[in-house]
């Protein structure tokens, strides 16, 4: 048995070989699953630096909001006898690395010309008219602004098979069988998890770039192009040269209606009677939606997302770890301004009867109070008009992170679960006669507690998810605020029982008060 740290539908072949195509059924008629498009498809493209003195030959965007920079020094493909890697991704909190002449990445939109590159930088196309993008802008962390001609690369055809291959994959499966002259024969199945070097994400785009990554931090660049788009087969190379010699390979590609790929490799060595076969299953990264989920959703606009939620006096600030002011017009919350000079705007898309079903329905922006970016989250409704899948990127001085989390609510509208995302920490509401009775925590964190209330209604629907619930959502809590995560519990909380603590609330008209239970002395936990 041998596992390969490499798979070969990504390892050049050998002179010799002689490869073979097949699918993974008879019928290669099948229609390509009709998948929504990624979330950054429609700012995608990679551009080519013309000006000689630029220290960078190109500039990518992918449409899975990944991103490639080359430098002027060096070129895309490494030689395939030397199996060099092109860079190496490191810890996945820090999604930017830089690795000979490459830079890699994930990147967040700021607006229609503008990109935070996380770990390289800020760029800006620019545009001449209709002549498309013709400049960019480039302001590298910790460097001079610098402004250069580029024009953008040729694309692939606008095709069904096309647009669905071109995005990132995640490796979930990979089974492979074959015969070599020093192990013999082997056949095994794994998942990435399971083998260390082994390939957990491939990346294609429409400008024929296809990147492989595998969980030993190691990066291979490639480019690829339709050998027979009818029976799905690819030619890859390692140069970007296509002269059928040993810099190139193939493989087939299938789609199915999940968003998954399958990609299947044969070749064999009749020199040495060696052969491989291999079948790499794969699931669409960062999905923009599906059919039946995203696009059947029809968000209410009735009302606004406040007046569903709050029926009471509006709080103007909340200080929950953390103070808080809020801004609201029309019934939206619009802005949040924090007491450590940072501001949250937010941007309702469903309201716009133009918005694509892969655009998120709501996004709110933080920026730093010197106007850099430092998260954004993208929330996509429910039929109640409640968040139920959140997708977040944050730009730090490492690089930045990101991050999805999800929400399930009740008929009624009460937040009943919450995958938080940035930790696994999972949290399980349970709701009795409207109020929340207990919640279970697990993850990183792992607790039970269990809450009792008063007769006194929650007359301004408060809901102060840390200082009571003991729910590290960070960030999240605005969604509440903005009336986007659920109704609030019917009356006020008076205790919290958990396994090694228990407090007592109190509730006074501009604060809240809690002590240990059996304690004397009353503390400020909330302010209002």
């Amino acid at each position: 048995m041998k596992k390969y740290c490499k798979i070969p539908f990504l390892v050049l072949l050998a002179v010799l070989t002689v490869p073979c195509f097949f699918s993974c059924s008879d019928d290669t008629e099948d229609v390509v699953v009709n998948m929504n498009p990624p979330q950054y498809e429609s700012v995608s493209g990679k551009y080519e630096i013309t000006d000689s003195s630029s220290p960078y030959a190109s500039i990518e965007l992918g449409a899975s909001g990944d991103y490639v920079v080359i430098k002027r020094s060096g070129g895309y493909a490494v030689s395939s006898l030397q199996k060099g890697n092109l860079f190496s991704r490191k810890a996945p909190a820090s999604r930017a690395v830089t690795y000979d002449n490459v830079v890699y990445g994930t990147y967040i939109q700021i607006d229609d010309e503008t990109f935070n590159l996380e770990g390289f930088g800020v760029i800006q196309l620019k545009s001449n008219g209709g002549q498309g993008i013709t400049d960019v802008i480039i302001k590298p962390n910790g460097g001079n602004e610098m402004t250069f001609a580029v024009k953008k690369a040729e694309t692939m055809g606008d095709d069904d098979l096309t647009n669905a291959l071109c995005r990132t994959w995640k490796v979930t499966n990979i089974h492979e069988r074959g015969y070599d002259s020093y192990d013999g024969e082997y056949d095994d199945t794994y998942t990435p998890d399971e083998y260390y070097g082994a390939i957990s994400e491939v990346m294609f785009s429409k400008s024929g770039t296809f990147l492989s990554f595998y969980n030993d931090n190691e990066i291979e660049a490639h480019f690829w192009k339709w050998e027979n788009q009818g029976e799905r087969q690819i030619r890859y190379s390692w140069d970007n040269v296509w002269n059928n010699d040993d810099e190139e390979g193939n493989f087939t590609v299938n789609f199915s209606s999940d968003n998954r790929l399958t990609i299947h490799e044969y070749y064999r060595d009749y020199e040495t009677g060696e052969w491989y076969e291999s079948t790499v299953e794969l699931v669409e990264k960062n999905p923009s939606g599906s059919d039946g989920d995203e696009g059947d959703v029809t968000v209410p606009t009735d009302r606004t997302p406040v007046e569903r939620v709050f029926t009471g006096k509006l709080v103007s600030e909340v200080d929950d770890h953390g103070l808080d002011k809020f801004v609201y017009e029309n019934g939206f919350l619009t802005q949040v301004d924090d007491g450590d000079g940072y501001k949250i705007t937010f941007e309702y898309y469903y309201l716009d009867p133009d918005k694509q079903t892969s655009d998120p329905d709501v996004r709110y922006t933080r920026e730093r109070a010197d106007g850099s970016v430092s998260y954004i989250y993208d929330v996509w409704l429910n039929e109640l008009g409640f968040a139920r899948r959140i997708d977040s990127k944050h730009n730090d001085e490492y690089g930045g992170f990101e991050f999805q989390s999800t929400c399930e609510y009740d008929e009624e509208g009460h937040l009943v679960y919450m995958n938080e995302g940035r930790e696994e920490r999972e949290y399980s509401l349970v709701w009795t006669d409207g109020d929340i009775s207990h919640i279970d925590i697990q993850g990183s964190h792992t607790q039970s507690t269990d809450f009792s209330y008063s007769e006194t209604l929650n007359d301004n629907n408060l809901m102060f998810f840390y200082d009571i619930y003991d729910m590290d959502i960070e960030e999240l809590k605005y969604l509440y605020w903005a009336g986007l995560l659920g109704v609030s519990p019917k009356h006020l909380v008076t205790m919290s029982n958990s396994d090694d603590e228990h407090y007592q609330f109190e509730w006074e008209s501009d604060k809240v008060l809690y002590r240990s239970d059996g304690g004397n002395s009353w503390t400020d936990l909330i302010h209002l």
